[in-house]
């Protein structure tokens, strides 16, 4: 059995400034910082093997700040990477909503049938993220395995991670900054879900 440790990057310029940062490599924010050593600390004592993270700034140096009590190898696997948003890239939320009012309404209530214009659909996303995890798991048998991603392939992974293909996305939520996921995989990929969006951690932030 392999233990997955799912968590969201820190608090980047994109969530701050609420712009879409899907493929932008924005940095992290004073809060980002903070929220990075409240949940370095709450893992500490987890006997981490191995790290899997992008090759983004923001949940590069969340990993990095996690392990700081494990100095593991760290890898990079884009696979893992926010959902690529094509034209939205950039654009603050508010201004999307007024220009794509019908893809801005999907993306909030209507989620797996998503797609943003010339960017990735949500089913694409789902797929992407489950070949990596599968991938991930059947390279590191019997081991822990910390994973720092991005909101929505998160979203993606704990879809799967509940045995729901991607027409169930709207029933799980899109978690917070370092917010922590847990979930074990036997070897045939059955999953057991151990934490689900844990932000305890984070108090009053």
């Amino acid at each position: 059995m392999t233990k997955l440790i799912i968590i969201r990057h820190c608090q980047a310029e994109g969530n701050q400034k609420r712009f879409f940062q899907g493929r932008i490599d924005s940095d992290i924010t004073a809060l980002g910082r903070k929220q990075i050593g409240q949940v370095s600390e709450t893992l500490c004592a987890e006997p981490i093997d191995v790290f899997y993270t992008t090759s983004y700034i923001r949940a590069r140096k969340t990993a990095e700040g996690i392990n700081v009590y494990h100095e593991c190898e760290i890898r990079t696997d884009d696979d893992l990477a926010e959902i690529d948003p094509g034209d939205w890239e950039g654009m603050y939320l508010t201004e999307i909503e007024e220009k794509y009012p019908q893809e801005y309404d999907n993306w909030k209530n209507h989620p797996a049938v998503f797609q943003a214009p010339n960017g990735e659909s949500m089913s694409d996303v789902y797929e992407r993220v489950k070949k990596a995890l599968t991938r991930i798991v059947n390279d590191n048998p019997e081991k822990t395995v910390c994973i720092v991603s991005h909101g929505c392939a998160i979203r993606n992974m704990m879809c799967f991670a509940h045995g729901r293909s991607v027409s169930g996305i709207d029933t799980v939520p899109l978690g917070t900054n370092t917010s922590i996921n847990v979930v074990k995989f036997e070897n045939d990929m059955t999953p057991h879900i151990i934490m689900d969006n844990y932000t305890d951690h984070l108090g009053t932030v």
